[in-house]
């Protein structure tokens, strides 16, 4: 493969301010994988055929397995999966949600240790879904609400390397309820349907790094959806990734309502019980989004037709409002352009650190949420910004707080 050969960059337009080299990605890097101890045969398999992939595998070279809708799963620990650069896409005749890659144990068990790379992915309903064996709701209804036992059964120490997903139905990747200790490297996820890549609750200590997320989030007739949701979901870290033009915006934190809690046939039926909370986004560069990050996105909307069955705070015949929770949060070192709304806080304890703003950004920080003053929760508290850079704008002009939250928000800069 020539240096030059890559998986290219189809956003809808171009940005002079990035540089759209950095956009391309190589099919294959060296992901310091254990030596293959299985060579998967692309002669050999057929249109939608689910493949079992066993200890340490790798698909034969110059592999082409498009329009052949195939699927992957991973069920063992310590096992490793690499694409060798191939490209997977659907058959047009398939309407299937199902996930081009899977990492989901055999039994209600943990498995651990495992590895995907160099794997490009076009459709299906994720390129990948990492999750439990049994759903949300069936443990849910059988009592099984710790979340230190939830993640006692879940999938763990999982790296994704080199992987990237273009036109997913859903979200380009999932993590499960629960699962912890992943880490995406080198990512790449464009046109997902809703989410880009979505930390579902009680996951926790994940990286998502070195990434692009680019338009994802516009499916037709459906609300837009941001690059990544971090759902009830704690302690991780999102670094130095490239975020352009995704539907609701690039970073969005919060913790699910409790959605559709009468309807206990559903999958992901499980009162959230965690808050987003101590991650750390850094490092990170936003382009030509309406919001970079947002901490507890959901406080402030009108969750009616959600029918949430938790923390409900206000009540009309017409609306629903309902506690949010993203606590503790970290945003360091992060650079925002052409960005309606930089970083909007809804909960306690952020942090806000040297950030460059550029000019064209239109509200660089704002702090605060009307619905949650006139609760109990009272006003947003505990927020710090602090040495940030805001072209073209005095800190008066950059920096919008309601006036319940100013006496507890703490402003350094120079």
């Amino acid at each position: 493969m020539k240096a030059c050969e890559g998986v290219p960059f189809s956003g809808s337009s171009a940005h002079s301010s990035l540089d759209n080299a950095d956009l391309k990605q190589p099919l294959i890097i060296d992901a310091k994988l254990p030596k293959a101890t299985t060579t998967i045969d692309c002669a050999q398999l057929t249109p939608k055929q689910i493949v079992k992939v066993k200890g340490h595998s790798v698909l034969s070279a110059s592999c082409d397995l498009t329009a052949k809708s195939i699927r992957f799963e991973l069920n063992d620990s310590h096992s490793s999966f690499d694409c060798q650069g191939a490209l997977l896409s659907t058959r047009v005749d398939d309407a299937s949600t199902a996930s081009a890659i899977m990492i989901k144990p055999k039994t209600d068990s943990a498995i651990e240790d495992i590895t995907v790379a160099n794997c490009h992915v076009d459709g299906y309903g994720h390129a990948l879904h990492i999750r439990q064996y049994s759903q949300p709701n069936q443990r849910y209804a059988r009592g099984l609400i710790d979340p230190a036992a939830n993640r006692a059964l879940a999938p763990s120490d999982i790296r994704v390397i080199n992987v990237s997903s273009q036109n997913s139905i859903n979200s380009g990747m999932f993590v499960g309820d629960h699962v912890h200790g992943v880490s995406f490297d080198k990512v790449r996820i464009q046109n997902a349907g809703t989410v880009g890549l979505y930390l579902e609750f009680g996951s926790r200590d994940n990286v998502i790094k070195n990434s692009v997320f680019v338009g994802n989030g516009f499916r037709t007739f459906k609300p837009n959806r941001e690059a990544i949701a971090v759902d009830s979901s704690s302690n991780n870290r999102i670094e130095n990734n490239q975020f352009i033009h995704n539907g609701a915006g690039s970073i969005l934190l919060y913790r699910n309502c409790f959605e559709h809690a009468d309807d206990s046939t559903r999958g992901n039926h499980f009162k959230r019980t965690e808050s987003s909370r101590d991650n750390m986004i850094r490092g990170n560069t936003f382009n030509d989004e309406p919001v970079g990050v947002w901490v507890a996105s959901r406080q402030s909307r009108n969750l009616k037709g959600f029918e949430c069955g938790a923390y409900l705070l206000k009540q009309t015949p017409f609306a629903s409002y309902h506690l949010d929770s993203a606590k503790d949060n970290q945003i360091i070192d992060n650079r925002f352009e052409q960005v309606e709304q930089g970083i909007i806080v809804e909960d306690d304890g952020t942090l806000i650190a040297g950030n460059q703003f550029a000019a064209d950004v239109n509200l660089p920080i704002s702090v605060g949420s009307e619905i949650r003053e006139e609760s109990a929760a009272g006003a947003i508290k505990n927020t710090i910004i602090k040495n940030n850079i805001f072209t073209g704008k005095t800190v008066e002009q950059a920096i919008k707080i309601r006036e319940a939250s100013k006496t507890a928000t703490h402003i350094e800069q120079p």
